[in-house]
């Protein structure tokens, strides 16, 4: 969301219609240029091109790490453990990475989204797995801390999608270049 200004600054004549969905796009029923979606770039009726991996890691906000030690990874006991009920897995696989299952516990807190699970974290209420690529601003600025570094890429990853069935059309090619650049620019500046 932050870069769609630019995105109008280039594009003034182009009107996107965005929508949150979490379930795979239909192209045969939804009228649906593109989708950004998160799997494993397998969709029927779709065509797909890579965007990004999905790299998570424990994140929290400055504001808990003044009040609590999070130096080890036993240091999660203390702490509640903030989960999107979307990606549920997070925490389980990463926990399991790290040969740490057992510090998945039942003082934890579930959000219905992950915009929510994040701004919680940024709040102090706990630790959020931080998608890091989607988080890069927050960890930029401040606002969220990657812990213990132990990055793990899972592998889903988010991905570009369009319909099969019919050309791109010329605003969705313009669009879909921009994206790519914009992503390109953060993997060029390390950033992905």
């Amino acid at each position: 969301m932050p870069r769609l200004p630019s995105f109008y600054v280039s594009y003034p004549n182009i009107r996107l219609d965005i929508s949150n969905v979490v379930a795979p796009v239909d192209f045969e029923n939804d009228k649906v240029d593109l989708a950004v979606q998160f799997g494993s770039g397998k969709w029927p009726g779709a065509e797909t091109e890579l965007l990004f991996r999905d790299v998570i890691q424990p994140v929290c906000s400055p504001k808990l790490l003044k009040r609590t030690r999070l130096a080890e990874l036993d240091d999660l006991r203390k702490v509640q453990l903030l989960h999107s009920h979307y990606r549920r897995s997070d925490w389980p696989d990463w926990l399991m990475a790290v040969k740490r299952p057992d510090l998945l516990t039942d003082r934890s807190v579930s959000f219905q989204s992950s915009i929510l699970t994040y701004q919680a974290a940024a709040e102090g209420v706990g630790v959020a797995m931080g998608q890091l690529f989607l988080l890069r601003n927050e960890i930029e600025d401040g606002t969220l801390v990657p812990l213990f570094n132990a990055p793990l890429e899972r592998p889903s990853a988010h991905y570009l999608a369009w319909p099969k069935s019919r050309p791109m059309a010329r605003k969705a090619r313009s669009f879909v270049a921009w994206l790519k650049a914009q992503i390109a620019n953060d993997v060029n500046r390390g950033r992905a």
